[in-house]
């Protein structure tokens, strides 16, 4: 009975995750470290990044 609004729905919402997505690719982040957008999210990638995501604040916040 629903069926329909159910696939509206689910269709917006990858929608909107894709455009979260691109959105988040598209961010400027500092140099050494890359983004790749993936169908289910970001990839964050640089070396010591691990430590770098601890000091720098525009890392740390990158989702936000």
């Amino acid at each position: 009975m629903f069926e329909r609004l159910q696939e509206a729905a689910n269709k917006r919402a990858d929608r909107l995750l894709l455009r979260l997505i691109r959105h988040l690719a598209a961010r400027p982040v500092p140099p050494g470290v890359e983004v790749k957008a993936l169908p289910d999210g970001v990839e964050l990638s640089g070396k010591r990044l691990k430590r770098r995501m601890i000091d720098d604040p525009n890392l740390r916040n990158f989702g936000q």
